[in-house]
C-alpha cells in the first residue's frame, strides 16, 4: 500500500533557525546596530565634559571645542554604522526570505494533492508571499533595532547610576506603572492576532476568487461590493479595526505618555539637589538630555512585540506547510527500462478523502488491469470515481488500501521524478503558463530542439495555427494561454504530452468540451499520441471508446463490469443505460434526423 511518508520529525521552525541561516549578515547587523545605538549617547558624554570645561573656575575653551569636534565624529559615526546595519541586515533578511520561499515551493511539489484539498490557493499564496515577507520585516528591522532598544537603555542607566543614583531612579520611576500598562495591552495579543490574520486570510481567498470569476460577474452586472463573501470579509476587517482601536487607544496613549514622561520626575529633583549643592550644573544637564534615553526605546520594543504576535502565526503557518507529509520517494530505486511493458494494475484499491466532517469514501476494491499498449478506458456516471482513479496513478493522491503498480511494481517503489517521467497527463482543462508557445512545450522536454517541437505539434494538429500568430512558435500566450481557443489549447496540451514521449498516456476525454471542428482534430491528434503507449482514459462520450481494448465500468466508486464494448453491452445493465443515455443526448444535441449529415459536413470542411 502506497503511503505519504511520515513527514519531518524535526521540532517546529523557530525565529533563531530563520537567523542561523544568515548568521554572519544577521549577527553583525545586529553588533553594528548596538554601537550604533551607543554611539547615540557618546555626543551627550561630550556635551557633559564640555559643560565641566565651560563652567570651571578657569574655563578651557580649546579643550571644548576640541570636545565638540569629537561629538560631531561620534555622529558621523553613528549614522555610518547605521546605515552598514541596515544593509547587511537587509542582505540576510533577502536570503533568509529567498530560502524559505524556495524551500516552500519544493516542499509542494512533494506533498500530495490531498493537502491542497483543505487549503485555498489564497490561503496558500499568503503563507508563500506575505508570511515569507514578514520574516523579512523581522530579521532586517526587528532584530537589529529591538538588540540595540534592549541594550543602549541598560547602558545609558549604568552610566546615569555611575553619576548619581538618586537621579537615576527618578529615570525609572515611571517604568512600574508602564510595564503593567503594557501588560494589560498584551494580554490578548496572540488571539487577536489569529483574528486579524483570519480576516486576512479570508480576504485573500475571497480576492483570489473574485478576479477569477470577474467575467461571470460582468455577465451579471455585479461589483466587487455585491460579491457577498468579498464584502462581508472586508467588512469584517473594518469591524475588527474600529473594536481594536476603540479598546487600545487610551491605554496606548497613556503608555506612551508615560515612557516620555520621566523628566517630570528628573528636572525638578535635578534642580532641588542643585540648588542643594549635592550636584553640579553639568551632572542635571547630562541627566536631562540622557533620562529620555532611557525610557524611549522601550516603545520600540513594545511595537516590535505586539507585531511579533503577528510574526508568530505567520512562522506557524510557514512551519505547517514545511512539516507537511512528503510522498514517499526512494531515491536510489532501480526502474523498469523505457523499452520494457507498462502496463498498469490496480489491485484492491481504497481511497477517502478527509475533511472536517470525517472520511468520505471514495472507492472501494476497485481492481483491473490496464494492458501495456492497449486503450483502458474508465466509464461511469457522475461521481462513480473516474476522476479518482486517473489522480491515483501520478499519486496526486495516495491511495488508502490495496495497491496500484505500474510494469509490475507498486507506485511506492517508484522514485517520484522517474515515475511521472513515465507518465504524460491531456486533462480536460488544460493549465498553460503565462509565456511563449515554445516555453509551454518545453515545460515537456527542455532540452528539445526546434524540430522536436515542430513534429510534435503536428502531429498534435497544432503547427498550423501555431505558424498563423504573430511571432509563430515565440508568440506570448498571456495567462493561462488566453490567446487561444479552447481547441487550440488542448491541441498544444497534446503536443505537450507527445513531446513527452512518456510509454503511459493519461486522458481526462479531451474531447468533451469541444465543438465538432475541433473535437476532429483533437482526436486526430489524440490517435496519433495513442499509438504504442499504454492509455488510460476516462470517457464522457462513449462512442470515443467502443473500440477500446478494455472498458472498466465504475458506480458508485466500484467497478461494476469490465470488458470491451460487445461484451458490456450484453452483461452490464449499467453500462447498457450509459449507452443509451449517451446516444440519446448526441440525437438531442445534434439536432433531430439531420444531426448526422450536420456532422460529416463538418468534419468534411475541417479536413478540406
Amino acid at each position: 500500500m502506497t503511503q505519504p511518508s511520515s513527514g519531518n520529525p524535526r521540532r517546529p521552525l523557530r525565529f533563531r533557525d530563520l537567523i542561523a541561516l544568515a548568521p554572519f549578515a544577521l549577527w553583525g547587523a545586529a553588533v553594528l546596530a548596538v554601537i550604533s545605538a551607543a554611539l547615540s549617547l557618546a555626543p551627550f558624554v561630550f556635551l557633559y565634559w564640555m559643560a565641566l570645561d565651560i563652567f570651571a573656575p578657569q574655563p578651557d575653551v580649546a579643550h571644548a571645542g576640541m570636545l565638540a569636534l569629537y561629538a560631531l565624529v561620534a555622529i558621523l559615526l553613528r549614522w555610518l554604522f547605521m546605515a552598514a546595519s541596515h544593509g547587511m541586515a537587509h542582505w540576510g533578511a533577502f536570503s533568509v526570505v529567498f530560502g524559505l520561499r524556495l524551500r516552500l515551493a519544493r516542499q509542494l511539489t512533494k506533498v500530495s494533492m490531498s493537502f491542497f484539498s483543505g487549503r485555498s490557493s489564497g490561503a496558500l499564496r499568503k503563507t508563500v508571499i506575505d508570511d515569507t515577507g514578514a520574516m523579512e520585516g523581522f530579521l532586517a528591522h526587528m532584530l537589529p533595532d529591538a538588540v540595540a532598544a534592549a541594550t543602549v537603555p541598560l547602558a545609558a542607566l549604568a552610566m546615569l547610576f555611575a553619576m548619581d543614583w538618586r537621579l537615576a531612579l527618578a529615570a525609572l520611576a515611571p517604568l512600574p506603572v508602564a510595564l503593567v500598562l503594557q501588560a494589560l495591552m498584551l494580554r490578548d495579543s496572540r488571539e487577536r492576532m489569529r483574528e486579524w490574520q483570519a480576516l486576512q486570510t479570508r480576504i485573500s481567498s475571497q480576492i483570489v476568487e473574485y478576479l477569477r470569476g470577474i467575467p461571470v460577474i460582468k455577465v451579471f452586472g455585479l461589483s466587487a461590493r455585491s460579491f457577498g463573501e468579498l464584502a462581508e470579509a472586508v467588512q469584517g476587517a473594518v469591524r475588527w479595526v474600529d473594536r481594536y482601536a476603540a479598546s487600545s487607544a487610551a491605554s496606548w496613549a497613556v503608555f506612551m505618555a508615560l515612557l516620555t514622561a520621566n523628566l517630570l520626575f528628573v528636572a525638578p529633583l535635578g534642580a532641588w539637589l542643585h540648588a542643594r549643592g549635592q550636584v553640579d550644573a553639568a551632572t542635571v544637564v547630562l541627566f536631562l538630555l540622557v533620562a529620555p534615553a532611557v525610557l524611549q526605546p522601550l516603545l520600540r520594543l513594545t511595537f516590535a512585540f505586539g507585531e511579533q504576535s503577528r510574526r508568530v502565526e505567520a512562522l506557524a503557518r510557514i512551519d505547517e506547510v514545511l512539516r507537511a507529509p512528503a510522498l514517499a520517494d526512494p531515491p536510489h530505486a532501480d526502474v523498469p527500462s523505457l523499452q520494457s511493458p507498462h502496463d498498469v494494475v490496480f489491485d484492491g484499491v481504497h481511497f477517502s478523502y478527509e475533511d472536517e466532517a470525517g472520511a468520505a469514501e471514495v472507492l472501494s476494491n476497485v481492481s483491473f488491469h490496464a494492458p501495456a499498449g492497449g486503450l483502458t478506458a474508465l466509464v461511469g456516471p457522475s461521481g462513480s470515481g473516474k476522476s479518482t482513479v486517473a489522480r491515483l496513478l501520478p499519486r496526486f493522491h495516495e491511495v488508502c488500501g490495496g495497491a496500484v503498480r505500474v510494469a509490475g511494481r507498486d507506485l511506492c517503489e517508484w522514485p517520484l521524478d522517474a515515475l511521472l517521467s513515465r507518465i504524460g497527463v491531456v486533462f480536460q482543462e488544460v493549465f498553460l503558463f503565462n509565456g511563449s508557445v515554445r516555453d509551454n512545450l518545453l515545460m515537456a522536454r527542455p532540452d528539445a530542439t526546434h524540430e522536436a517541437l515542430v513534429a510534435a505539434a503536428k502531429a498534435a494538429r497544432a503547427h498550423d495555427f501555431i505558424e498563423r500568430l504573430p511571432q509563430g512558435y515565440d508568440t506570448p500566450l498571456g495567462e493561462r494561454g488566453a490567446r487561444l481557443s479552447g481547441g487550440e489549447r488542448q491541441r498544444l496540451s497534446i503536443a505537450r504530452a507527445l513531446l513527452k514521449d512518456a510509454p503511459i498516456l493519461l486522458l481526462d476525454e479531451a474531447t468533451a468540451h469541444a465543438d465538432a471542428e475541433n473535437e476532429l482534430l483533437i482526436q486526430q491528434a489524440l490517435d496519433v499520441a495513442c499509438r504504442g503507449r499504454t492509455v488510460l482514459m476516462i470517457a464522457h462520450r462513449l462512442h470515443t471508446v467502443r473500440e477500446a481494448d478494455h472498458i472498466v465500468v465504475l458506480g458508485g466508486g466500484r467497478v461494476q463490469a469490465q470488458g470491451r464494448h460487445e461484451d458490456l453491452m450484453a452483461t452490464s445493465a449499467l453500462y447498457r443505460q450509459l449507452w443509451r443515455d449517451h446516444e440519446s443526448a448526441h440525437d438531442w444535441s445534434l439536432g433531430g434526423q439531420h444531426a448526422e449529415a450536420d456532422a460529416e459536413a463538418i468534419a468534411a470542411r475541417a479536413r478540406a
